[in-house]
């Protein structure tokens, strides 16, 4: 059996760090990735991944993200459920195992200064990927 997942998209928040009480580094984040086709009211929707990262992948992603920055993560799928006030809740989640920013320094200043075009001008539609 096999458990992949990838996903490209924009980070909703900046990711802070937190240690477990065994000394160890977690980083949770959320991840917004578009939806390949617009909605049927024209819109283009978003999904919001919830990703968690361990260990040193984690110290460096506190570092280095912030909101906004355009990654890509591969890891695994994850569902955990919980018991609270008699009911049961149930948590999907990426378990990350590697990432990527994907953009440079000058293109993350750039957008944060808003000195780049409307981010939206930038998304590709369907018919003008070259693949």
């Amino acid at each position: 059996m096999y458990n992949k997942v990838i996903i490209i998209g924009r980070l909703v928040a900046t990711p802070e760090m937190v240690k477990t009480p065994n000394d160890k580094s977690v980083t949770r984040v959320t991840v917004a990735v578009n939806r390949r086709f617009k909605s049927a009211s024209g819109e283009r929707e978003a999904d919001f991944v919830n990703v968690v990262v361990w260990g040193r992948l984690a110290e460096t992603l506190a570092s280095y993200g912030s909101k906004g920055s355009l990654i890509s993560l591969d890891g695994e799928l994850r569902t955990r459920k919980y018991e609270k006030d008699g009911q049961t809740h149930y948590i999907t989640e990426v378990l990350a195992q590697s990432f990527q920013l994907l953009e440079s320094r000058a293109q993350r200043a750039m957008r944060e200064n808003n000195t780049a075009e409307d981010l939206a001008d930038l998304v590709l539609e369907e018919e003008e990927l070259p693949f």
